[in-house]
């Protein structure tokens, strides 16, 4: 299985499955969640009028790891699926909670 794990301060919190099918609805709803990013987005307090792919991927994981402390499956899945569609190279995201910020690492693979 080749899969996308998440650890949240050097524990797996989640590991996701990179070989699982995305139905067209679901890329659909990603290619809306770039055009509402193409407005702009916020990490750690700072706008980014023109994100580029690294950048929203960031947006993205500090949403799944918000969604990994509430157990929100539906969002899980969907943020780990728009992050292997978007990056199919990254093999692991890293955060570290920082007290008030969460600091993101994307990994990819060599």
């Amino acid at each position: 299985m080749k899969s996308l794990t998440i650890f949240a301060n050097d524990q797996i919190a989640y590991e996701y499955d990179k070989e699982t099918t995305i139905d067209e609805q679901r890329l659909a709803f990603f290619d809306k969640m770039d055009s509402d990013m193409d407005r702009g987005i916020k990490i750690q307090g700072e706008l980014i009028t023109k994100p580029d792919t690294k950048q929203r991927a960031t947006f993205v994981a500090m949403n799944l790891i918000r969604a990994i402390k509430q157990d929100n499956q539906a969002i899980i899945s969907a943020s780990c699926a728009y992050l292997t569609n978007r990056i199919p190279a990254l093999i692991e995201v890293r955060a570290r909670d920082q007290g008030s910020t969460v600091n993101i690492e994307l990994v990819e693979e060599h």
